[in-house]
């Protein structure tokens, strides 16, 4: 016997999404907060099979032309196994109403592996990055560096050196912002408005979890900022941006050094760097990929899955999907999504 349960309350619902294994800070009550400010309106259910608690999803709903809506758990939902996944979606499918369902529980399964089929569920490209690395942060600075490859321990060595490494709150808003600007127009990349990272900033600085910038300052002058966030024992990179000057002073990674000296402090568990290419040759990230996997750590994957609920399901994802070409199209000259 099923039974959902509608959450009201943001630290009960922390709680609750926190304890289980397979679970993220998209899921935590503040993210919901920061994508209304995209549209989105976020409800928080539970699931119940026989008494016990099965699985948790911040569900996100946007509602389109013509009378059609979208449902999407972000990274979600947090689930004790993997296995269960059939059975809490078709649970979740009766608590809202839309065209289909998407879930993409942050399982982090080895990038190499194939991702596992559910009856009743179709394989779906992630919203959120399919693939990332993961650096276990339980053993230790020093471990970390060994684990790194030469040349990324080597940078690190003089980044210690030849920046000033800081962990800061909104009062270094503004320097973490001009770095983000700046890079994303290098790269040709699209961002939300400035309200929106504030809002991030903001609002994942709640009960059992924290937001904050790391940043990397020569004579003063940040070169380098990143805006992280933490929740259940992780650290993830979600957004960040660096200068052009002082190369030689290796900012970039110092500002990743001050972030996961924060983790060790915090005593938290995981650092994830977030997006990396599911092909990395060839993509517009492969530069990415390429600083990212120095650091070493673990490759991962997120497989996503789609729960159709009308038969207009389809018509409306191949809508989707060429939006998304026009757009990479039209941003970036190329078809290929950043991270395909």
């Amino acid at each position: 016997m099923w039974e959902l349960s509608e959450i009201q309350e943001p630290e009960a619902w922390n709680a609750l999404v926190a304890a289980f294994p397979i679970t993220s800070a998209l899921q935590s009550w503040g993210w919901g907060e920061v994508k209304r400010l995209s549209g989105w309106v976020p409800k928080r259910l539970l699931v119940y099979r026989e008494g016990e608690l099965l699985g948790a999803a911040q569900v996100l709903l946007k509602s389109l032309p013509g009378g059609l809506t979208l449902a999407y758990a972000p990274r979600g939902p947090a689930l004790r196994h993997l296995q269960d996944l059939p059975a809490v979606a078709r649970a979740l499918a009766r608590g809202v109403r839309a065209t289909h369902l998407v879930l993409e529980p942050e399982a982090g399964l080895p990038a190499e592996a194939e991702a596992p089929l559910f009856p009743g569920l179709l394989p779906e490209e992630p919203v959120q990055p399919g693939f990332s690395l993961w650096l276990d942060l339980t053993q230790g600075e020093e471990s970390l560096l060994k684990g790194m490859k030469e040349m990324h321990r080597r940078n690190a060595r003089l980044a210690l050196k030849r920046v000033d490494l800081a962990i800061e709150g909104e009062g270094a808003f503004g320097e973490f912002f001009r770095l983000f600007e700046e890079t994303n127009r290098r790269a040709k990349l699209l961002q939300h408005s400035e309200a929106y990272y504030r809002a991030v900033l903001k609002e994942m600085n709640q009960p059992f979890g924290e937001a904050f910038l790391a940043l990397a300052r020569k004579e003063g002058e940040a070169l380098a900022a990143g805006l992280f966030v933490a929740f259940a024992g992780k650290v993830d990179y979600l957004y960040g941006g660096s200068s052009r000057k002082h190369p030689e002073a290796k900012a970039p990674m110092g500002m990743h050094l001050a972030a996961i000296r924060h983790g060790l402090a915090r005593g938290y568990r995981v650092y994830d760097l977030w997006g990396v290419p599911r092909t990395p040759e060839g993509s517009h990230a492969e530069g990415i990929f390429r600083f990212k996997e120095g650091f070493g750590g673990r490759r991962v994957q997120f497989p996503a899955y789609t729960l159709p609920l009308s038969p207009l399901y389809r018509p409306l994802k191949a809508l989707l999907r060429l939006r998304k070409t026009w757009v990479n199209l039209r941003v970036r000259g190329n078809p290929r999504d950043v991270l395909g």
